[in-house]
Protein backbone atom coordinates (compact mmCIF):
# COMPACT_ATOMS: atom_id res chain seq x y z
CA UNK A 1 0.00 0.00 0.00
CA UNK A 2 1.36 3.22 -0.94
CA UNK A 3 2.12 5.80 2.00
CA UNK A 4 -0.51 8.26 0.47
CA UNK A 5 -3.63 5.40 0.54
CA UNK A 6 -2.63 4.38 4.15
CA UNK A 7 -2.39 7.74 5.48
CA UNK A 8 -5.87 8.35 3.53
CA UNK A 9 -7.27 4.91 5.67
CA UNK A 10 -5.83 5.90 8.65
CA UNK A 11 -7.16 9.55 8.44
CA UNK A 12 -11.02 7.77 7.41
CA UNK A 13 -10.87 5.18 10.30
CA UNK A 14 -10.11 8.12 12.60
CA UNK A 15 -12.86 10.27 10.96
CA UNK A 16 -15.57 7.51 11.51
CA UNK A 17 -14.31 7.36 15.31
CA UNK A 18 -14.25 10.99 15.57
CA UNK A 19 -17.99 10.92 14.24
CA UNK A 20 -19.09 7.88 16.83
CA UNK A 21 -17.93 9.94 19.21
CA UNK A 22 -19.50 13.13 18.64
CA UNK A 23 -23.15 11.51 18.11
CA UNK A 24 -22.35 9.46 21.73
CA UNK A 25 -21.22 13.01 23.26
CA UNK A 26 -24.07 15.29 21.76
CA UNK A 27 -26.65 12.16 22.53
CA UNK A 28 -25.27 11.81 26.41
CA UNK A 29 -25.21 15.70 26.54
CA UNK A 30 -28.84 16.11 25.35
CA UNK A 31 -29.64 12.62 27.55
CA UNK A 32 -28.50 14.94 30.59
CA UNK A 33 -29.97 17.74 30.34
CA UNK A 34 -33.48 16.23 29.64
CA UNK A 35 -32.83 14.09 32.88
CA UNK A 36 -31.95 17.36 34.73
CA UNK A 37 -34.99 19.32 33.44
CA UNK A 38 -37.20 16.47 33.99
CA UNK A 39 -35.98 16.15 38.13
CA UNK A 40 -35.47 19.82 38.35
CA UNK A 41 -38.40 21.18 36.50
CA UNK A 42 -40.67 18.43 36.23
CA UNK A 43 -40.48 18.18 32.40
CA UNK A 44 -42.96 16.19 30.46
CA UNK A 45 -43.31 14.34 27.52
CA UNK A 46 -44.57 17.49 26.20
CA UNK A 47 -42.12 20.04 26.72
CA UNK A 48 -39.26 18.17 26.16
CA UNK A 49 -39.19 17.69 22.31
CA UNK A 50 -39.45 21.29 22.59
CA UNK A 51 -36.52 21.24 25.49
CA UNK A 52 -34.56 19.10 22.97
CA UNK A 53 -35.08 21.09 20.22
CA UNK A 54 -33.69 24.27 22.14
CA UNK A 55 -30.62 22.46 23.02
CA UNK A 56 -29.69 21.15 19.63
CA UNK A 57 -30.26 24.66 18.18
CA UNK A 58 -28.59 26.23 21.21
CA UNK A 59 -25.52 24.10 20.68
CA UNK A 60 -25.16 24.71 17.23
CA UNK A 61 -25.49 28.21 17.38
CA UNK A 62 -22.62 28.25 19.60
CA UNK A 63 -20.56 26.56 17.96
CA UNK A 64 -21.63 28.52 14.28
CA UNK A 65 -20.82 31.51 16.50
CA UNK A 66 -17.50 30.53 17.85
CA UNK A 67 -16.34 29.41 14.33
CA UNK A 68 -17.76 32.92 12.49
CA UNK A 69 -15.61 34.65 15.23
CA UNK A 70 -12.88 32.78 14.73
CA UNK A 71 -12.13 33.48 10.83
CA UNK A 72 -11.18 36.99 11.86
CA UNK A 73 -10.18 36.53 15.65
CA UNK A 74 -8.09 33.26 16.40
CA UNK A 75 -9.18 34.17 20.26
CA UNK A 76 -13.34 34.69 19.00
CA UNK A 77 -13.74 37.41 22.01
CA UNK A 78 -16.93 38.26 20.14
CA UNK A 79 -18.43 34.99 20.59
CA UNK A 80 -17.06 34.14 24.50
CA UNK A 81 -18.47 37.85 25.66
CA UNK A 82 -22.34 36.91 23.63
CA UNK A 83 -22.04 33.41 25.20
CA UNK A 84 -20.75 34.75 28.69
CA UNK A 85 -24.04 37.09 28.74
CA UNK A 86 -26.39 34.86 27.75
CA UNK A 87 -25.09 32.72 30.75
CA UNK A 88 -24.71 35.26 33.23
CA UNK A 89 -28.59 36.90 31.96
CA UNK A 90 -29.39 32.71 32.78
CA UNK A 91 -27.32 32.52 36.27
CA UNK A 92 -27.36 36.39 37.80
CA UNK A 93 -23.75 37.72 38.79
CA UNK A 94 -23.31 35.76 41.78
CA UNK A 95 -23.63 32.08 40.13
CA UNK A 96 -21.80 33.34 36.85
CA UNK A 97 -18.34 32.17 35.62
CA UNK A 98 -16.57 33.37 32.93
CA UNK A 99 -15.92 31.46 29.78
CA UNK A 100 -11.92 30.34 30.81
CA UNK A 101 -13.28 29.48 34.36
CA UNK A 102 -15.92 27.31 32.48
CA UNK A 103 -14.09 25.66 29.91
CA UNK A 104 -11.08 25.12 31.58
CA UNK A 105 -7.61 26.07 30.46
CA UNK A 106 -6.94 22.90 29.10
CA UNK A 107 -9.15 23.03 26.54
CA UNK A 108 -7.65 24.71 23.03
CA UNK A 109 -8.93 27.94 22.22
CA UNK A 110 -11.99 26.91 21.10
CA UNK A 111 -11.24 23.76 19.52
CA UNK A 112 -14.13 21.07 20.69
CA UNK A 113 -16.86 23.87 18.94
CA UNK A 114 -14.41 24.33 15.99
CA UNK A 115 -14.78 20.57 15.72
CA UNK A 116 -18.43 20.15 16.70
CA UNK A 117 -19.21 22.59 13.95
CA UNK A 118 -17.23 20.73 11.39
CA UNK A 119 -19.44 17.59 12.49
CA UNK A 120 -22.92 18.93 12.22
Amino acid sequence: MKPNALISKIEAKYNALFHLKMDMLMQMGQDAAMIAAHEVLQLGPGRSEAFCTAYIEAMNGMARMVCEDQQDDGEFVYAKAKIDEQIRAIVGDDLFKPWEERYGRNLRQGENLRLLARYQ
